[in-house]
């Protein structure tokens, strides 16, 4: 029986031995693939990563055009009002401009009438009643009137402090 045993024990022995070394190749192998596994894992990490990067980058790529285009949008409005206002400007200025000729003119022929009126009467060169018909405020309009009135009192000469008096001279002659 011992040797039987002796056997048996062998037998057990070597299945003792071989199945740790089925364990031992499986650990072996369960490493190798915890390893492995490990590896990829990592390379899907920074492949994730890489690709996580590389989208971050495309946004900030695209905010950074849009903030170029709203740029270039707002110079060009910028530019159209400029130039819508340039002329507006000018108008502006030339109206001033001639507001002061105006003021500085009315000063000086306010003086010459004052002149006129104080030492004697300047006549016109060209009697502007002849020229113009009595007013029918039937048949004729005032504006119209009044502005061919202005035209012929140019014409003749006619100083304007005294277009008031003339014009209602003219427009109520009988």
């Amino acid at each position: 029986m011992n040797e039987e045993m002796k056997k048996f024990k062998l037998k057990n022995g070597n299945a003792k031995n071989e199945f740790r070394n089925v364990g031992v190749k499986k650990k072996l192998q369960n490493g190798h693939l915890k390893k492995k596994f490990k590896l990829q894992n990592g390379n899907v990490k920074k492949k994730i990563q890489i690709a996580e990067r590389k989208r971050q980058e495309e946004i900030e790529e695209r905010r950074h055009q849009e903030e170029i285009e709203l740029r270039k949008l707002k110079h060009e409005e910028q530019k159209r009002k400029e130039e819508f206002e340039e002329p507006k400007r000018k108008d502006e200025m030339e109206f001033e401009l001639q507001k002061i000729r105006l003021g500085a003119e009315g000063r000086f022929s306010n003086s010459i009438a004052n002149q006129t009126v104080n030492n004697t009467y300047i006549k016109p060169k060209s009697e502007i009643h002849h020229l113009m018909e009595k007013f029918n405020s039937d048949e004729n309009d005032i504006s119209l009137y009044l502005i061919m009135f202005e035209r012929l009192a140019k014409q003749a000469e006619i100083l304007e402090n005294t277009w008031v008096t003339n014009s209602f001279a003219w427009l109520f002659a009988v």
